[in-house]
């Protein structure tokens, strides 16, 4: 879609969890926009502060406030998981809120809910040109040439940072450590960590795609990784697990999951649930049945790496999509997600990346592609 560029202020909302990287997207753009004679409005709490109240919900950004942030962690506006249309009178509120800041030009940084958003702002309003910066350590984002999400490649370097050291922590407290990875429903942030760190086995929801299984039989996968480097004289050892293999599990088989809470966005709170705890039972009474002495610690990594000063590949890319939003909207653009393709700007039409149930079209591990072959051939399995 395209529309005449008027002369209003551009508006900047951070949403959904962090990501090395927010804050060169953010940098980035004010610096371009004010380049171009812009002011620029960055929006606190994501779309909470902004739907809720008019008041203090925006600061203008200036390049002075911005210009060393691009290297730093976290986002300097905060972000929030929250759904401007969850009804009526949010959504009028919402709308009004960008009004009062004479918005109508509007950069979301957000991943795959958050898109849908960007999209549905696009649907209730033609007043606001509106484009999405793909944001998200999981990399399940359709991107052109299977490029990554941003933050994605910071993410998989500290995470391998952990995950080295729990490798050594395991071997010298003979233990097992069941390791929950984020990455929502796929499975490319565990592959890249387990096949970085060294995880004796790996396991993502990808593997499980059109079917439940109960948590016994996944803790009986895991078994078998354990019981052959027991035979090995090796009692000790990291089992990876990709966090949306909760949504694989069938709840009736543990009460954990079956109470597990929902968001705003109505998915499943990985945060309230330890995909561990909901394992350790069944692994303990296998083991018990063998007579073998393991013991078994959950670990969750995720938190660590969210807001990680990003590495140079991150910065280097949130310094092309800031560019890139701002270039996008002054051309008239709206509804669209701006990619990067190597030394290339483009964009993705958000229409044509939401399915008919609603939600946003997004990426998994291909299990016939060499990545996973290679993963798996590394695997105690």
């Amino acid at each position: 879609m395209e529309k005449t560029n008027k002369t209003g202020n551009f508006g900047i909302i951070v949403s959904g969890g962090p990501a090395p990287g927010i804050n060169g997207v953010i940098s980035s753009a004010v610096i371009e926009a004010s380049n171009q004679g812009f002011k620029v409005i960055g929006f606190k709490k994501g779309f909470k502060a902004i739907s809720q109240t008019t008041t203090e919900a925006g600061i203008e950004l200036t390049v002075p406030m911005v210009a060393n942030i691009y290297s730093t962690g976290g986002s300097i506006l905060g972000t929030s998981r929250y759904n401007p249309f969850r009804d009526p009178e949010t959504k009028a509120q919402f709308l009004a809120g960008l009004r009062s800041y004479a918005i109508d030009k509007l950069i979301v940084i957000g991943g795959e809910g958050s898109a849908y958003l960007s999209h549905e702002i696009c649907k209730a309003t033609s007043e606001i040109q509106v484009v999405h910066i793909p944001k998200t350590i999981d990399n399940d984002l359709i991107l052109p040439d299977k490029y990554p999400s941003f933050g994605f490649e910071t993410a998989r370097f500290a995470g391998t940072r952990v995950m080295e050291t729990l490798m050594v922590d395991a071997r010298t407290c003979a233990r097992w450590y069941l390791v929950t990875s984020m990455g929502r429903k796929a499975g490319f942030l565990a592959l890249g960590l387990g096949i970085a760190g060294g995880a004796h086995i790996t396991l993502i929801p990808e593997e499980f795609e059109g079917s439940r299984i109960s948590a016994h039989d996944l803790a009986a996968i895991i078994f078998g990784a354990v019981k052959r480097r027991h035979q090995l004289g090796k009692p000790y050892g990291v089992a990876l697990l990709a966090e949306g293999i909760l949504d694989k599990l069938d709840p009736s088989s543990s009460k954990l999951l079956s109470e597990c809470p929902h968001d705003e966005l109505g998915r499943i709170k990985y945060s309230q649930i330890e995909l561990g705890d909901v394992l350790k039972p069944h692994l303990a009474q296998m083991c018990a049945d063998e007579k073998m002495d393991v013991s078994f610690y959950g670990k969750n990594i995720g938190y660590e790496l969210r807001c990680y000063p990003p590495v140079s590949f991150d910065i280097e890319y949130t310094r092309f999509l800031g560019y890139g939003a701002v270039k996008f909207l002054l051309q008239g653009k709206t509804g669209i997600m701006v990619t990067r393709d190597f030394d290339h700007l483009g964009y993705e039409s958000l229409a044509d990346l939401v399915q008919p149930d609603g939600s946003m079209r997004a990426r998994k591990v291909d299990l016939t592609a060499d990545l996973y072959k290679v993963a798996r051939r590394f695997m105690m399995r």
